[in-house]
This record gives C-alpha cells, sequence and structure tokens, in this order.
C-alpha cells in the first residue's frame, strides 16, 4: 500500500474513532446515557468524522505532494495542524450531510419518518451542537493521532523505514 493511500485510510478510521469517543464522553457529562445507548449512539455518528477525515486526509496528501514537487518541505506539526484544521472545516458539512442521508433513508424505510421539510429545520442546530462538541473534546485527540500518522506518513514517504512509526 502506497504512504499516501495508508494515511488516508488510518486517517478516515482514527476520525471513526474520535468520534466514538467523542460521543462517549459528551453523553455522559451531558445526556447522561447508559454505557451501551452511548456506544451505539456514537456508532450511529462516527461516520460523521470518518468523512471529515477523509476528506481532510484527501485534500493534505494532494496539497503535500504539490507543495513537495514544488520544492517546500513539510514537517510533521504542520501536516497534523494542517489535517486538524482541515478536518475540523469539513465535520460541519459532514454532519450536515449526514443527518440529510439519514433522514431520507428514514423516509424511504421507516413508516413514521420525519419529513424532510421539518428535519431541514433542525440541521442548522444539530450541525452546531455537533461542530461545538468535535472543537471542545475532538480538537487536541485529532490533532496528537494526525501527529502520530502524518510521522509515519513522511518517513514513508522519505524511504527511511516501513516500520511502526
Amino acid at each position: 500500500m502506497s504512504p499516501r493511500a495508508e494515511f488516508i485510510a488510518l486517517a478516515t478510521l482514527a476520525g471513526i474513532v474520535v468520534a466514538v469517543l467523542g460521543y462517549l464522553l459528551a453523553s455522559s457529562f451531558v445526556f447522561e446515557q447508559p454505557l451501551g445507548e452511548a456506544l451505539r449512539m456514537g456508532a450511529r455518528w462516527s461516520p460523521t468524522g470518518g468523512l471529515a477525515a477523509l476528506g481532510a486526509a484527501w485534500i493534505v496528501t494532494a496539497w503535500h505532494g504539490r507543495r513537495g514537487r514544488a520544492g517546500h518541505r513539510w514537517r510533521t506539526p504542520g501536516l497534523a495542524l494542517r489535517a486538524t484544521l482541515l478536518a475540523l472545516l469539513l465535520y460541519p458539512l459532514a454532519v450536515a450531510c449526514w443527518v440529510l442521508f439519514t433522514g431520507l433513508l428514514d423516509q424511504q424505510f421507516a413508516t413514521t419518518g420525519m419529513p424532510l421539510r421539518e428535519l431541514a429545520d433542525w440541521v442548522p442546530s444539530i450541525v452546531f451542537g455537533a461542530t461545538l462538541a468535535a472543537l471542545l473534546i475532538g480538537t487536541l485527540p485529532a490533532f496528537a493521532i494526525a501527529f502520530m500518522l502524518g510521522r509515519r506518513y513522511l518517513r514513508r514517504l522519505a524511504g527511511s523505514t516501513t516500520d511502526i512509526a
């Protein structure tokens, strides 16, 4: 697997993990849900973190490739910061798309689904709450994971090692 494909795949998985753990943390303080229910709800929201991380990793690796061909060299903290900021910028879009997609599925397969027109009125509030939670809870863990993944990605590109970073 190429370094870019590995970075994108691992970043997507990390985004899913951060989303689930962030929901678990938020649910323990805000919603006071039992662990089983919180895990189930975290798994339902996990694609939002995965989509944001996928988009950010894709953009950052393309950006890194263009800058590398231009002769500029990125270091690991810069790569991690760019990836984290892009993921946080893409997260509201991922939440909005996920809410509308699941609402559409609800309309198709559920007997009493909420009308999409009514759901669209709730989307800004849902996006605001999820984005605020992502900023407060997920920023530091996402940066730490992006730092580790970025270090491995840059080492593999340099050809110095194929071992675990």
